[in-house]
C-alpha cells in the first residue's frame, strides 16, 4: 500500500528497489509485531526525500540502523542481562573468557520427559574478557530423535556481564540422549577470533509409542502392498511385524491416515486386536511395529493349505475369535469397514491355545461416536 504513495516519485526501477527495501524492513519488523513502526517509516520517507538512484545507498544504512535498534531494544525486554560480580550464580570457567553455571544440562532434572512435548532449560553463559563477545548456543548437527531451539539466539556480551539463555529441548520418540552442544563465541575487534566450547545435554524420555528407530531390528521381507512393505523383525527381544510405508512423508493424506491408525490402535485394550508396539514418525523411517503372526493372514492359510489341513475346530475358533474382535470394537463405536479374511492373522494353529487368531489393519475404521481424542477403549475386555 505504501508503494501507492510513492508512484509519482520513482521510476520503474527505483519502485524495484524500494520494494525490496520494504521487504526486508517487514520481515523484521513484522517478527517483533510493529507494523506501527514500518508506516511511520516509510510516511517518513515519503514526505522528505527526493529519490534518486544515490540516495537508495542512503536509505538502504538508514534501514539497516532502524533494524538493528528495533532489534536490539526488542531483545532488551525479553532477555536478562547481568553484571558477573553482581551476581551470586557459581561460573564454572570453560576457558577463552566463557564462564558459565553448569558444564551439563540434566533435562527436566533428571525426571524422565514427556515425548513430543517442548521442555525448557536455563543455563546462564558469561564473558570474562574485556572485548565484547558476540554468543551464541546451537547443536553440533541436526539430530533426527530430537529439536533445539535457543532464545536469544545470538546476543552481544560486553566484558564482565552475562547472559541467561532459554534452551527449549523436544525429544521427538521414546529414548535416551547424550550430546554435546556448543556455544560459539565471537571476540568484537580487529581479529574477531571465533572460539568454540561445548557442554553436555542429557536426559531420558517416559515410554511411549513413538518408537526410536534404533531399537528396531529389520531381519527380511515378508509380504509387500500399495501401502508398504511389511518385514519381520526385532524390537526389544519380541518378534515383530514392521509396517514400512512407501514415501509416506511426502503425500499429507496417506499421513493423515497412518497418523489416525496409529492413534486408533494405540488406545485398543483387547486381546482379540493385534498387539500394537508402536511407530516410528521420523522422516524416511515412518513404520509401524505390530505383533508377528508366523502364519500369516487366514487367507494365506485359504491359498496355501488344504481343506483337510485345517481342522473344522480350530476354523471354528478363527471365527469366534474374530468376532470377539469386531464385537470390541463395535462395543467402543468403532467400526472396522474392512472386514476380510487377509485382515484376521493368524497366531497359532493349536486349538489348545486360548486365542487363534486377532483382528488388524485399522487404516479404514472409523470412530462413529467421534469421542476418540481423550478416551481408552477399555470396555468389552
Amino acid at each position: 500500500m505504501f508503494l501507492v504513495l510513492l508512484k509519482d516519485k520513482l521510476n520503474k526501477e527505483q519502485i524495484q528497489l524500494f520494494h525490496l527495501l520494504l521487504l526486508k524492513l517487514k520481515v523484521i519488523v513484522s517478527n517483533i509485531h510493529s507494523f506501527k513502526t514500518l508506516r511511520t517509516i516509510t510516511q517518513f520517507f515519503t514526505a522528505h526525500f527526493v529519490y534518486t538512484n544515490k540516495s537508495f545507498a542512503l536509505i538502504n544504512s538508514l534501514f539497516s540502523f532502524i533494524l538493528i535498534t528495533i532489534v536490539k531494544k526488542e531483545q532488551e525486554k525479553t532477555t536478562t542481562i547481568f553484571k558477573i560480580s553482581q551476581s551470586n550464580i557459581k561460573f564454572i570457567t570453560l576457558g577463552d573468557g566463557i564462564i558459565t553455571n553448569k558444564k551439563e544440562i540434566e533435562i527436566g532434572e533428571g525426571e524422565k520427559i514427556e515425548v513430543n512435548k517442548e521442555i525448557r532449560e536455563l543455563i546462564c553463559i558469561g564473558n570474562e574478557n574485556k572485548e565484547k563477545k558476540k554468543i551464541q548456543i546451537s547443536s553440533k548437527e541436526e539430530n533426527e530423535k530430537y529439536s533445539i531451539r535457543v532464545k536469544p539466539n545470538i546476543i552481544t556480551i560486553e566484558g564482565g556481564y552475562a547472559c541467561e539463555f532459554e534452551i527449549f529441548i523436544t525429544i521427538k520418540c521414546t529414548t535416551k540422549i547424550k550430546e554435546q552442544i556448543m556455544i560459539i563465541s565471537k571476540t568484537l575487534n580487529k581479529t574477531q577470533e571465533e572460539i568454540i566450547k561445548s557442554i553436555s545435554i542429557k536426559g531420558e524420555t517416559q515410554i511411549s509409542t513413538r518408537l526410536d528407530p534404533d531399537e528396531i531390528k529389520e531381519e527380511h521381507k515378508i509380504g509387500e502392498g500399495s501401502f508398504g512393505i511389511v518385514y519381520i523383525g526385532e524390537f526389544r527381544g519380541n518378534q515383530v511385524a514392521i509396517k514400512k510405508m512407501k514415501e509416506i512423508d511426502k503425500d499429507e493424506d496417506k499421513m493423515k491416515e497412518f497418523e489416525k491408525e496409529v492413534m486408533m490402535l494405540d488406545k485398543f485394550r483387547s486381546e482379540y486386536i493385534i498387539q500394537f508396539y508402536g511407530a516410528v514418525f521420523i522422516p524416511n523411517k515412518i513404520c509401524m511395529i505390530t505383533e508377528y503372526a508366523k502364519y500369516g493372514s487366514i487367507q494365506d492359510l485359504i491359498n496355501k493349505r488344504t481343506n483337510t489341513e485345517i481342522p473344522n475346530k480350530i476354523r471354528i475358533k478363527f471365527m469366534l475369535d474374530g468376532a470377539k474382535g469386531i464385537s470390541y470394537l463395535h462395543s467402543n463405536g468403532i467400526i472396522h469397514r474392512d472386514i476380510k479374511p487377509d485382515n484376521f492373522l493368524v497366531i497359532t494353529l493349536d486349538d489348545n491355545i486360548g486365542i487363534n487368531c486377532k483382528l488388524t489393519d485399522f487404516g479404514s475404521s472409523r470412530n462413529i461416536n467421534m469421542m476418540m481424542t481423550n478416551m481408552t477403549f477399555t470396555k468389552g475386555i
